[in-house]
């Protein structure tokens, strides 16, 4: 009898052993699960790299219709990840040897020689008639947004891809010239 209480109590404390290296294990698997998809939130969207680097090359193939200042002027209206993502691309470059410099746009639109308006950030009508007066090429991911006869370049989204369409009307009408290398990798819409 002694000995089978014995091993009721060592069959008792052995599984209670083996449980603290399962709970372990359990809780690094879950926790390895947690950093991987904090991590794939951080890894950049390919599609965002895509349009950064368009927005550095506008720069390139369009010309502005007047001098412009000693350097370039982009303003952002992104979240925070899409603006590091243009920062990224454009840091330490020049155009014809001018330097790119670029912020937030808050309010004031003067300055700027490019506004890029990412996607479900809120624009008031206020913003958008003094985007349209502004002399700054206005480049947009949002839907309708060259249709609109507010824009002049639209990024448009399919699966995988990012195409650009421009509505020269508008370019030409606010006088920017844009290089045929350009025109001829973009839908035209007039």
């Amino acid at each position: 009898m002694m000995s089978t209480l014995k091993t009721l109590n060592i069959g008792r404390h052995l599984p209670q052993r083996r449980a603290l290296p399962r709970l372990t294990l359990i809780l690094l698997a879950m926790l390895f699960m947690y950093h991987s998809t904090a991590r794939a939130e951080e890894v950049s969207n390919p599609l965002d790299d895509i349009k950064s680097v368009y927005i550095f090359n506008f720069l390139s193939f369009i010309d502005w219709p007047e001098p412009q200042d000693d350097h370039y002027q982009l303003c952002i209206v992104a979240q925070r990840s899409m603006y590091e993502r243009i920062a990224a691309v454009v840091s330490g470059e020049q155009i014809e040897g001018r330097p790119i410099s670029m912020r937030m746009l808050e309010g004031d639109i003067r300055g700027c020689h490019l506004v890029y308006w990412q996607a479900g950030m809120p624009i008031s009508d206020a913003e958008l008639a003094q985007l349209k007066s502004s002399n700054a090429l206005l480049v947009s991911d949002k839907n309708n947004f060259i249709s609109n006869g507010v824009g002049m370049v639209a990024f448009e989204t399919r699966g995988r891809k990012v195409r650009v369409a421009m509505n020269l009307t508008a370019m030409e009408n606010a006088g920017f010239k844009v290089s045929s290398k350009l025109l001829r990798v973009v839908r035209i819409e007039r």
